[in-house]
């Protein structure tokens, strides 16, 4: 009698834990427009989509960044209550695909206790995934086991940073949605691998830390990056050459990033030992928890921007000891950003030409396999050869003509990366434009990288500029930031 009574007990207390726990999902609905960055001057068709998110400490509601990308107009509904309150956005973080929204009637958040974070899960461990996937408007849930931790990437951002991978399965809508372990949020659903059946991505409490604890301030600095490219080291006769005490251990220095936290303390051929106290082995992965690994640039993204970090290479042979200060992000160092969001895509129109920076945005217009399709002198850069150099932040693209009789005989050139105006290299996309205005001479003279020439009628392309964009609904010649 005495242990059917505990076992109620029991019963009862966990009850009471899973109505909180649902009372605390939220569906997110969403109104978007997207930012078009083929025809830079239009945006996409409005869509609507929805989400999932729950409420955390602070009237707060934790979902994904994709989840209200490019939004319009949100709305949000609790569990079990048909009303839909307007919502707006706290802070996003593109890079971690997180965001923070709530609803200014704090009436919504009556009687809901908070989910608490929970700490990072060990493999085997069971999981309950939260939220609103597609084919019902209730609560779902679905249950799996953590497979693996390690530093993956972003599908949102492109980004690699620390995830957790579990076997339960996330379907379209059971985006934002909480991963529970113990009532407690161990991540928050992201992606799933679609080449694959039950591989399924979760945002981890570390990264979900590390964007509250940036916000704190009142803005957002994102993700620290020191801006280098490293070889992996495995090869007994490379370790000797390079006097590295133990084979399989430390990366090469390749390519260092201008203006990088890393080009003012490390050299290409530096061997790089340890990141802020954890040695490196041969493969570039670094000691997470007993019995783990992961990539080493999880030391420099676990920090925040203005941190600094101890590193210990070896340089011609000898150990060394250098710090280094964390003040950059990825975007403020490679010549292709990652994708871009929220922000209108920077253009400019002269004479008729089309042109842009170079971005994943723009190489994603030839579509889901845009490194496949794509023009390959585009491509490579963003693939292969992304670090800014002293000479170049950014990679002007003319993309296409907008017919006219002052470009007559230039219609059939687009995608050609512009490297000269009148002579002067061009490092920049406002560079480009400052070059353009302030042109005095009789003609614009333009050499892309295939070789060509473009010759424009300075006073001429000025003038007729507006009367070709009405030709095509265009009203402003530029967007620039």
């Amino acid at each position: 009698m005495k242990s059917m009574m505990i076992l109620l007990l029991l019963l009862i207390s966990f009850s009471a834990v899973s109505d909180n726990i649902d009372q605390a999902m939220i569906k997110i609905y969403t109104n978007s427009v997207a930012y078009n960055f083929y025809l830079p001057w239009s945006t996409d068709a409005p869509m609507e989509s929805s989400g999932s998110g729950c409420i955390v400490q602070g009237n707060m509601i934790l979902t994904n960044a994709h989840v209200v990308t490019d939004q319009t107009y949100l709305q949000v509904r609790k569990e079990g209550d048909p009303k839909r309150y307007q919502a707006v956005i706290v802070a996003v973080s593109h890079e971690a695909d997180l965001a923070l929204i709530t609803v200014n009637d704090e009436s919504f958040f009556s009687g809901i206790d908070p989910i608490e974070l929970g700490g990072l899960p060990e493999a085997r461990e069971e999981v309950t995934v939260y939220g609103y996937p597609m084919g019902g408007d209730a609560l779902s849930t679905t249950q799996g086991v953590i497979s693996r931790v390690e530093s993956s990437r972003y599908a949102h951002s492109g980004l690699s940073l620390l995830t957790v991978q579990i076997d339960a399965a996330i379907n379209p809508g059971n985006s934002g949605g909480p991963a529970i372990i113990d009532n407690r949020i161990i991540g928050v659903a992201m992606q799933t691998m679609n080449q694959a059946d039950n591989i399924s991505y979760v945002i981890p409490v570390p990264v979900i830390e590390h964007f509250f604890s940036d916000i704190e301030d009142g803005s957002y600095d994102g993700f620290p990056s020191a801006g280098f490219s490293y070889q992996t080291i495995r090869n007994e006769a490379f370790s000797s050459a390079f006097n590295i005490p133990q084979e399989q251990t430390g990366v090469m220095i390749t390519k260092l990033a201008h203006g990088s936290p890393s080009s003012t303390v490390l050299q290409q051929g530096d061997i790089l030992m340890e990141i802020d106290g954890r040695e490196i082995s041969g493969d570039g992965t670094v000691q997470l928890r007993s019995g783990s690994r992961t990539r080493l640039d999880y030391m420099v993204n676990r920090r925040q921007v203005g941190e600094t970090i101890p590193l210990q290479i070896i340089r011609d042979g000898a150990p060394l000891y250098v710090e280094m200060t964390l003040n950059t992000t990825l975007h403020d160092l490679t010549v292709v950003p990652n994708k871009i969001y929220d922000t209108p895509p920077e253009y400019f129109i002269f004479g008729g030409a089309v042109f842009m920076p170079l971005s994943l945005n723009y190489l994603e217009s030839w579509g889901y396999d845009w490194y496949l399709n794509a023009v390959d002198y585009l491509t490579y850069p963003f693939l292969f050869d992304n670090w800014r150099t002293e000479s170049r932040e950014e990679i002007v693209v003319l993309t296409f003509m907008l017919p006219g009789e002052v470009n007559a005989g230039y219609e059939d050139l687009q995608n050609e990366i512009i490297e000269t105006v009148n002579g002067t290299p061009i490092s920049s996309f406002s560079q480009f434009v400052e070059l353009v205005d302030t042109e005095t001479g009789t003609f614009l003279e333009l050499t892309t990288s295939l070789g060509n020439v473009i010759i424009l009628d300075s006073e001429e392309a000025l003038a007729v500029n507006h009367e070709i964009m009405a030709r095509y609904g265009i009203q402003h010649d530029r967007f620039v930031l």
